[in-house]
């Protein structure tokens, strides 16, 4: 944890959430926010994940999560092979982003690594990710 004070002279306290350190249940959550958001990347329609990447209010990581989870299901009723959050994963992600609102760069950057990777399914992981 690091406190500073910004221009205004309001302390500000930053949390630093070590990713290692996270409860499996918020690791997963993460995990899998990352991978539904690796979608829009793979075929670069890169709006959601620079917008998550650049949140600066709870209110905005909101409304970019309900929106690219819309438009992800849209893809998924079309047909396409989308991975899909569960409610879980998602309240988890908001419940981590709350106490450390960097964790939405983290989920951004996961995002954009896992684009460029094979899908689970040409990997030979089932929907829980372990390989078969």
């Amino acid at each position: 944890m690091l406190i500073n004070s910004n221009a205004y002279g309001s302390i500000v306290v930053l949390v630093y959430v070590s990713i290692a350190s996270l409860p499996e249940k918020e690791r997963r959550s993460l995990v899998n926010v990352a991978r539904a958001l690796s979608y829009f990347a793979r075929v670069r329609a890169y709006g959601y994940v620079d917008r998550l990447a650049n949140t600066f209010s709870m209110a905005s990581l909101r409304q970019v999560l309900a929106e690219a989870i819309r438009d992800l299901k849209s893809e998924y009723d079309r047909g396409e092979q989308v991975f899909m959050p569960t409610a879980t994963d998602v309240e988890t992600f908001i419940a981590l982003a709350e106490r450390d609102l960097s964790i939405a760069k983290v989920a951004a950057s996961m995002a954009l690594a896992y684009s460029w990777s094979k899908p689970a399914e040409e990997r030979g992981e089932n929907e829980k990710g372990i390989l078969g």
